[in-house]
């Protein structure tokens, strides 16, 4: 539509003519956000310990606590560390890449449509193939196992927290 108010260069769309108004409790809603998030910090403080405790000790194999190993550094002795449970863990983390989890939906009842399934199923494994799922399969399970959790909480890897 020529001669319209958005022809021209000067044009600002309302929204960020007007700066956007706080409502009057988002601080309290902030507040109430960042209390909630110190009782969970405060909650998963000793699984999230343990984990980086279970995963240091199988993937960086420091298996010595550090007093004993700088003292025996220091006195020139080994530190020997004999792996015994990667394998264990490879095992477990094969058997489970050979046998992928997957979504399965089924008709619930004499009303429901086996067709529906059969749609709603395409529509997960395609969820699950563009997403690359298994790459978060994967690393849950190997986090689980080595780790005692279910997901990487370092940051790194699929879902990383």
């Amino acid at each position: 539509m020529a001669g319209s108010p958005k022809d021209s260069d000067d044009y600002v769309p309302p929204e960020i003519d007007q700066p956007h108004k706080p409502e009057g409790d988002q601080d309290d809603k902030l507040a109430k956000g960042k209390k909630l998030f110190a009782t969970c910090q405060d909650v998963e403080n000793d699984n999230r310990t343990s984990y980086k405790d279970d995963t240091n000790f199988v993937r960086a194999r420091a298996q010595w606590p550090a007093d004993i190993r700088a003292q025996r550094e220091a006195e020139g002795r080994p530190c020997l560390t004999i792996d015994r449970l990667g394998p264990v863990i490879r095992q477990v983390v094969n058997d489970s890449r050979q046998n992928k989890p997957s979504i399965k939906v089924h008709p619930a009842d004499s009303g429901a449509d086996v067709d529906t399934a059969e749609v709603i199923n395409g529509l997960i494994r395609n969820i699950e193939y563009t997403s690359n799922a298994d790459v978060a399969y994967d690393t849950a399970v190997e986090t689980a196992v080595g780790g005692n959790i279910g997901g990487p909480m370092d940051g790194e890897g699929a879902g990383g927290w």
